[in-house]
């Protein structure tokens, strides 16, 4: 797919997962490290717990396949080979602190001059520029300050991350997808550009909730393992016989099915009465909320699923699902993945060995191309293992005759969307944000399932008006089409006629059911690049399963290694799959439009939202199959700081995260908790004394604002950032300047707030003219002006109830 274009890796953490997108899609990627390895060579965990630079399971986890130079960037000589290296290359994925590579004398200027062609990502906890751009950051202060953090865990106890690093691991996914849509302005201009990725705004984007407070609407309160509804509570994950599952018993049109059949089920058995099996599961939500029922009856119904679920084992649960068609499924352990028969079937894992005697478990490859699939990624690269294998006589391909009239990278590209909810509405998006023109397909009949979804402009619930489907869906045109009536297929085939890319996310066969496989769009357009998005892929004993994100994130294991040892999975909020997929999706159709572009060849994709997020748990999933160990639930601690932690500050539910590191620590706890017996401890002698440290930080941060103590630390050397709610995260100075939040025109509401693009580009950034259009808004555009009809053939397709 990508196999011509050459990227330059200078990343010292694991936003080496940009460069590791890119080689698994066929790019070459030459790792640039300095004499003594990058950092993730030294974090481990290790091959059988022994440190080895060569053994670090992180590092292998986003460092296969790449090449590795070794190349001192202090040194005058460092430095020109290091330019000469960047004349051969597309694209450059750095990860320093802002001004780290001006103070070395190699800004984005100085990097231009010598390839004007170059893509230079720059991958950070904050962002380039803005006021707190040059505070030190980490996975857990960047996860803070965007507001995820705050509604994920028990309302009890302070807010939990997932215990692995995602926030950079997000940002560095949104730096290879913009990459690859800056490579495409390139291919027009034959410049490059600088791209500016914050993992705080990239987990922002993910998660509408921070806009509650912008837009009028109730706050997210933290209730860990389920979601709360005008305060109301509603577990999604339960206990069971061997474990926990995630069970999504949830109300309105688009659940009720599901929730209604579960409570036949419990009645089978004896857990659910009359009352329980006489309830609408599609009335009720809107019952509970006007009053007209009391919640006693949602307390009710969750004691039944609780005593139910709680008789069954993971199997009987998991087999379940599919003979009742309930949305149901176990919570994977790391140990449970490695072992899973579907993706076993679905020849996911990549299986390498390590030395004589062991075999370490890869993710496989992050979506399935019907043709041309890329090959495995080999093991990672020893340091300094190429040093003399780098063809430095290779020049990047520019446009013989530029073009530079000012459009939008992706300008030009058209895209039909059958796609709902989020994980592939989220990544079409961005296609929009950078110009390309997106159709919606929907129905009233069969909305989109956001347009149900709280929260709502102004708490008015209405189809229109929801907050969460103006982030995934803003910008896109809405047609609404009723799929199932016969004269609604000569409009599908003349969209696909129109469109460069396609993409749908139905129960797996079901478009193809309809009429509209891959099969037959293909032979109308030959070109058409397809995608197919699902919990577990379109083949595999497990594949029918449909469902949502919340099932996939269980399923991937990533509810079991978030929330607190001495309880059960406490988060993250949310389907946290639907946030990590995006990623992927958009990866998989960009590297398709490159095949297309010099095969000319379309392209169908399947992407499973489980396999596409197990490659952020790649470490764990090789801790797991090398040295036996399975990832659990830790709170917030992390392996290599202590302390490292969510802690109070003054008022109601304010938190700061602090992540301290040896030297840090050193001087805090001599000057500000004046504890000289604490100061010199190293970090195995603070954990022993976790209580008594913890009491004393409690103490000391309890007395100031969120904002205050993090400043205060931040002056210290400290990693800390406020523990955002949706009124901090409208409030905080650094999305402010990058101008994250924003107020644009919505026909519905009149004017409605959302996100920014995910990626902030220096050439040709991004535009967003609208919010999300009201269903059907743009029918008559799209058929008249868009497809050619006459006046005559749409009033005919009216007629027909055709468009409705």
């Amino acid at each position: 797919m990508l196999e011509h274009i050459r990227v330059v890796d200078l990343c010292d953490g694991i936003s080496q997962f940009a460069g590791h997108l890119l080689a698994s899609c066929g790019a070459e990627v030459i790792a640039v490290e300095p004499p003594q390895g990058v950092s993730t060579r030294h974090d481990g965990p290790f091959v059988g717990d022994r440190r080895d630079p060569e053994s670090s399971l992180t590092h292998w986890a986003y460092n296969r396949g790449k090449k590795s130079v070794a190349i001192d960037l202090t040194s005058a000589e460092g430095q020109e080979r290091f330019l000469e290296l960047l004349t051969t290359s597309d694209v450059l994925f750095e990860d320093s602190r802002p001004g780290a590579l001006v103070e070395l004398g190699l800004d984005h200027e100085q990097l231009s001059a010598a390839n004007p062609g170059l893509v230079h990502a720059s991958i950070t906890p904050y962002g380039s520029t803005g006021p707190r751009s040059h505070w030190k950051g980490s996975d857990l202060t960047a996860v803070a300050g965007s507001g995820f953090l705050h509604a994920s865990g028990d309302h009890d106890r302070p807010p939990v991350r997932v215990a692995l690093p995602m926030s950079m691991l997000h940002a560095a996914g949104d730096a290879a997808d913009a990459a690859l849509i800056a490579l495409r302005e390139r291919a027009r201009s034959g410049l490059g550009q600088h791209i500016d990725c914050s993992a705080q705004e990239s987990v922002t984007i993910g998660f509408p909730n921070n806009l509650s407070h912008l837009s009028n609407a109730a706050r997210v309160d933290r209730f860990g393992g389920g979601i709360t509804i005008a305060g109301m509570q509603i577990p999604l994950m339960y206990p069971c016989k061997d474990g926990h599952c995630m069970c999504v018993a949830l109300m309105g049109a688009v659940f009720a099915r599901f929730s209604q059949r579960l409570v036949a089920w419990e009645a089978e058995e004896g857990f659910a009465d009359d009352e329980l099996t006489a309830l609408d599961y599609g009335t009720l939500g809107a019952e509970l909320l006007a009053g007209e029922r009391s919640p006693d009856i949602l307390a009710k119904a969750n004691a039944a699923h609780r005593a139910f679920l709680a008789s069954k084992t993971k199997d009987e649960l998991w087999q379940g699902a599919f003979d009742r068609s309930v949305l149901l499924t176990p919570s994977a352990t790391v140990a449970d993945l490695v072992a899973n028969d579907h993706l076993a079937a679905r020849d996911f894992w990549v299986d390498l060995p390590v030395g004589k005697d062991r075999t370490a478990r890869f993710p496989g490859p992050l979506v399935r191309f019907a043709t041309d699939q890329p090959e495995a990624l080999g093991p990672a690269p020893r340091l300094g293992e190429h040093a003399d294998a780098i063809d430095m006589s290779r020049r990047p391909t520019l446009p013989a005759e530029p073009r530079r009239d000012g459009s939008l990278p992706l300008a030009g590209l058209n895209v039909v969307e059958f796609s709902w909810v989020i994980a592939t509405p989220s990544a079409v998006r961005v296609l929009n944000d950078y110009g390309a023109t997106v159709i919606k397909v929907e129905t009233a009949s069969r909305p989109d399932t956001m347009r149900t979804v709280n929260p709502f402009h102004d708490e008015v619930a209405h189809p229109d008006n929801s907050v969460g489907y103006g982030v995934y869906n803003a910008g896109k045109k809405s047609l609404a089409l009723d799929l199932s009536a016969p004269t609604a297929r000569d409009v599908v085939f003349d969209l696909i006629r129109w469109a460069d890319i396609t993409t749908e996310s139905f129960a797996p066969g079901s478009f193809g059911r309809m009429g509209f496989g891959y099969d037959v769009l293909s032979e109308v357009n030959p070109q058409l690049i397809m995608l197919s998005s699902s919990l577990l892929g379109q083949t595999g004993p497990a594949s029918s399963l449909a469902g949502y994100g919340f099932m996939a994130a269980a399923l991937a294991g990533i509810y079991d290694i978030t929330g607190w040892l001495d309880r059960g999975p406490a988060g993250p909020y949310g389907p946290y799959t639907d946030y990590l997929a995006p990623r992927v999706v958009l990866m998989s159709l960009l590297s398709a439009l490159e095949h297309r572009d010099r095969t000319g060849r379309g392209q169908y994709i399947d992407l499973s939202q489980t396999e596409a997020a197990l490659h952020y748990l790649a470490p764990a999933i090789l801790d797991q199959s090398v040295n036996g160990r399975t990832l659990t639930r830790c709170g917030n601690d992390d392996p290599h700081r202590f302390p490292h932690g969510v802690f109070p500050t003054a008022g109601n539910d304010q938190w700061v995260a602090i992540a301290f590191d040896d030297d840090s620590w050193r001087d805090f706890a001599s000057s500000v908790l004046d504890r000289r017996d604490f100061a010199g401890m190293k970090i195995d002698a603070r954990r022993a004394h976790r209580d008594e440290i913890e009491a004393a930080i409690t103490a000391w941060s309890s007395g100031a604002a969120n904002d205050d103590v993090a400043a205060t630390l931040q002056g210290m050397g400290v990693e800390a950032y406020p523990v955002h709610d949706t009124i901090g995260v409208t409030g905080d100075p650094q999305l402010a300047h990058r101008g994250h939040l924003v107020k644009v025109p919505q026909s519905h509401a009149g004017e409605m707030w959302t996100h920014a693009c995910r990626t902030k580009m220096s050439r040709t950034p991004a535009r967003l003219e609208r919010g999300g259009a009201c269903e059907g808004e743009d029918t008559f555009e799209i058929l008249s002006e868009i497809l050619g009809y006459d006046a005559d053939r749409i009033a005919e397709l009216a007629a027909a109830e055709v468009l409705q």
